[in-house]
């Protein structure tokens, strides 16, 4: 709220006016629509703005993580909560594209529905997890994370939740998944792609994302025989390769007081296992 309360109308125009220019703008159509015709109409409605003075960002390169690292935060909520992130590449075209589709399957393998592992094993199996997911979102202009996150059950704490999802990533390094559990998997991550091109807008979404950080648009006809190329042996060497403790960060929500009578459901200290 603090950086609302300072800004000032310049600010918004100076922003508008650095960002908000053609030259800096993707512009997809979907639909059954004549080519011509659309062709007309984005010359007329577009064809008169003038092109800016487009200055990149200057992006900040992350300092290389050479170990763990913890954050507790504490704020008024009910539930204590836990997030943990890996260091991961992004999408790529080229030789080493094949590690993000593996990502992909892997995130499936523990949060692709509840026959997934984590709400098989976590949340119906050992009842320590009233909700965990994992997640990996591979379309980025830079690397991004791999994430666990979840809150425990009614008598767990953080630290087992914890050391739950922790075994789960080792059984993925030390394991390779069954040829029958990656066919499942990678049918549901089928599925859920051309369910989600049911709508034009999401497809018109996910190629503009590909166009503006810099991928080809045409990688998205390329997806689903690219995740039915995943192997077990893929998936473990990714695992394996950043999944790494030195590479993680790990996030605790401690919730405090909703109001002066409620009392807070304590977490463990930052660094203490269990």
């Amino acid at each position: 709220m603090t950086d609302l309360e300072a800004m000032e109308t310049t600010d918004l125009a100076a922003w508008y006016r650095r960002w908000y220019m053609p030259n800096n703008a993707i512009l997809v159509i979907v639909g059954d629509v004549d080519t011509a015709t659309i062709k007309r109409q984005v010359e007329q409605y577009f064809g008169p703005l003038k092109a800016g003075d487009l200055r990149p960002p200057k992006i900040q390169q992350e300092i290389p993580q050479t170990g763990e690292r913890r954050i507790t935060v504490k704020v008024p909520a009910k539930l204590p909560h836990l997030m943990m992130g890996y260091h991961v590449p992004q999408l790529t075209q080229g030789d080493k594209s094949w590690e993000s589709y593996a990502l992909d399957v892997l995130a499936a393998v523990l949060d692709g529905g509840s026959s997934a592992r984590l709400a098989r094993e976590l949340q119906r199996g050992q009842a320590i997890a009233a909700s965990a997911s994992a997640g990996y979102r591979g379309v980025m202009r830079d690397a991004g994370l791999f994430t666990l996150d979840g809150t425990p059950t009614q008598g767990h704490t953080i630290a087992e939740l914890e050391t739950a999802l922790l075994a789960q990533v080792q059984r993925l390094v030390d394991e390779p998944v069954s040829q029958a559990e990656l066919k499942r998997v990678q049918t549901q991550v089928v599925a859920d792609t051309v369910y989600t091109r049911d709508s034009v807008f999401y497809q018109a979404m996910q190629l503009g994302m590909l166009e503006t950080v810099g991928l080809d648009w045409r990688m998205l006809d390329e997806y689903v025989e690219r995740i039915n190329q995943v192997t077990p042996k893929q998936i473990q060497q990714v695992a394996a390769k950043y999944l790494q403790p030195d590479q993680l960060t790990v996030a605790i929500l401690d919730p405090q007081p909703m109001d002066s009578g409620a009392k807070p459901r304590r977490a463990p200290p930052p660094g203490m296992r269990h």
